[in-house]
């Protein structure tokens, strides 16, 4: 019997895994901190300035039950906002908070890997890929999308939970919280219902029933926040007549494209690359699916509905941004999320069928794991740099020391009187 055909429920976790899983979700602290002096340039910037206004001229708490463009996220607002004043306008301090949550998010994908019986190898791709990639660079660079990374660490929570057992309350209260934390979030639910209906069940009227009554339990939260969303926030799911081909097309394209377009730092940018992106993503989900058995099967399948609701929700969402915006830095995190655990259990697969020794095997997936992570800390530097100047230096510069910047030239959010975003960063002490 291999760790895949074990039920979760029947394997804990040891205490040294855990800390194994720790460790790695330390590591991917490494390109913050090896830049911190760079990240320690960043400034508060476009969004960050209306909610910080919102929360001047509204009161906190009345803030954070307003629907914010598209988003209805309570729970998030509370830590965001809460942030905001104990740090005393510290961005530095957030974006360090942004990637603590990231940090933690490593840690928990591979828990969730090791409950469904991955092995190691897999396991630690997966968390280098996600954990360093520099794709994920506005992700983490930019406050209000800890919004993103603060849902997926409720969902991978949810997630593990799921698997590892029988209907749970903390199982629905992580949930519920993924999607109070971000619009997308909403998916969580409805990834576990569907987990409730691909579960093989025993046959008895009374196993399908129970189901049927654990799905409706954990998607009734994403529901009722998609309700909200509908009926309060504004976005383009209010516009929607005559545009559903724009917004197919964009999901098509995001999903075809990513992780691998921005990983393999591929160029060109049309219908070809989406074929061939696409036939490959394909591939290598038809592979694992096939592959894999038990609880890491059902993963996979979570994994892919994840990949493709967030495509759809993005669709509908960003199709007026245009397709070069489907391979935008903030939208990378939840798709290089969704298969780097697919990328680590197929390399891990091949590995394992070469005619090889155990330990010359072992040292194979060893050295693969320090060339894929020496590439990605690589890459910080050139994305980074850039980044640093556009949204710290500049922006700095134009908000306080530039003697007449103009009226309408707060950086993101040119709307905004330049006098009124002044008058903020006093206020606030925003540094």
């Amino acid at each position: 019997m291999t760790p895949a055909d074990i039920p979760p429920s029947a394997r804990a976790t040891p205490l040294r895994e855990n800390l194994v899983l720790a460790a790695a979700g330390l590591v991917s602290l490494a390109p913050y901190l090896a830049h911190l002096g760079l990240f320690g340039r960043l400034f508060w910037f476009g969004d960050e300035f209306d909610l910080i206004d919102q929360i001047d001229r509204l009161g906190f708490w009345r803030w954070v039950w307003l629907a914010f463009a598209e988003n209805f996220v309570p729970l998030f607002k509370v830590l965001w906002g809460g942030g905001v004043l104990a740090f005393g306008g510290s961005y530095a301090a957030m974006i360090g908070l942004v990637w603590l949550v990231h940090a933690l998010n490593v840690a928990l994908l591979g828990r969730l890997l090791r409950t469904c019986g991955l092995p190691w190898g897999a396991v630690l791709l997966a968390q280098a890929a996600f954990g360093l990639s520099p794709t994920n660079l506005e992700t983490l660079a930019w406050s209000v999308q800890g919004s993103a990374v603060l849902s997926v660490t409720f969902m991978l929570l949810a997630l593990d939970g799921f698997l590892r057992g029988p209907f749970r309350g903390m199982t629905l209260a992580w949930a519920a919280a993924s999607a109070l934390s971000f619009s997308r979030g909403v998916l969580t639910g409805a990834l576990l219902a569907l987990g409730c209906a691909a579960r093989s069940p025993d046959g008895s009227a009374g196993d399908r029933g129970r189901r049927m009554a654990q799905a409706a339990a954990y998607v009734a939260p994403a529901a009722l926040v998609a309700a909200v969303i509908a009926g309060m926030a504004e976005g383009n799911h209010r516009h929607m007549a005559g545009h559903a081909g724009e917004a197919a097309i964009f999901g098509l394209w995001y999903y075809c494209l990513n992780p691998f377009h921005g990983l393999l730092s591929v160029e060109s940018f049309g219908w070809h690359t989406v074929a061939v992106l696409g036939l490959a993503k394909a591939a290598l989900v038809a592979w694992c699916i096939l592959r894999s058995r038990g609880s890491a099967r059902l993963l996979f399948l979570l994994l892919v509905a994840f990949d493709l609701g967030n495509a759809a929700l993005l669709g509908i969402g960003r199709y007026h941004t245009g397709l070069p915006a489907t391979i935008g830095s903030r939208y990378q995190y939840a798709s290089l999320l969704a298969v780097a655990p697919l990328a680590g259990f197929w390399f891990q697969g091949l590995v394992q069928r070469l005619p090889a020794p155990a330990a010359a095997r072992a040292a194979l997936v060893s050295l693969a794991l320090l060339a894929l992570g020496g590439a990605m800390m690589a890459g910080w530097p050139g994305v980074l740099e850039p980044f640093t100047r556009w949204r710290g230096t500049d922006t700095r510069r134009i908000l306080l020391a530039d003697p007449a910047p103009g009226p309408h030239s707060v950086p993101g959010i040119p709307a905004m009187e330049m006098e009124r975003a002044r008058a903020l960063v006093a206020r606030y002490a925003l540094h």
